[in-house]
């Protein structure tokens, strides 16, 4: 099956999968979550559903990234067993285009199968678990990580 973009406005998917060569892009694993303003910029992003807190981008300048998205809250307890919370949002970027052999140069994917099957690629050998969700503790302080 394929599903098709309406270029007129915010990319819409009309069927369950798109089929690239040997690889098909499995649209019930990825949901495309694109504002106005991202596809203005033109960029088309994905929440992997499978690991929740990811998200992937493939951008017209050819460059595809995955982005991690957490919630981080650090706990603080004091001498006097006073307790203050701290919270805020991180989101990391990485790059997840091919590199060139010789000199580890990002190419960049400027068509839209190829920005796919290269998300499809990564995501099939990516286990977000360590990095969305966590607990770690120390004398004083105490952080939480959790996917958002």
């Amino acid at each position: 099956m394929y599903y098709k973009y309406n270029i007129s406005k915010l990319p819409t998917l009309t069927h369950e999968r798109h089929i690239m060569g040997n690889i098909t892009f499995d649209t019930n694993r990825f949901i495309e979550t694109t504002t106005p303003r991202q596809f203005d910029n033109g960029t088309i992003m994905f929440m992997d559903i499978q690991n929740p807190g990811v998200y992937y981008s493939a951008n017209r300048n050819g460059n595809v990234n995955r982005i991690i998205k957490t919630n981080e809250q650090t706990i603080l307890t004091s001498e006097h067993m006073t307790t203050q919370t701290i919270s805020r949002k991180v989101t990391r970027h990485t790059r997840v285009n091919y590199r060139q052999s010789q000199n580890g140069a990002f190419v960049p994917l400027h068509r839209l199968n190829d920005q796919l099957r290269r998300i499809q690629q990564v995501a099939q050998s990516y286990d977000a678990s360590e990095s969305t969700t966590g607990y770690y503790q120390s004398n004083d302080q105490t952080i939480i990580v959790t996917p958002r």
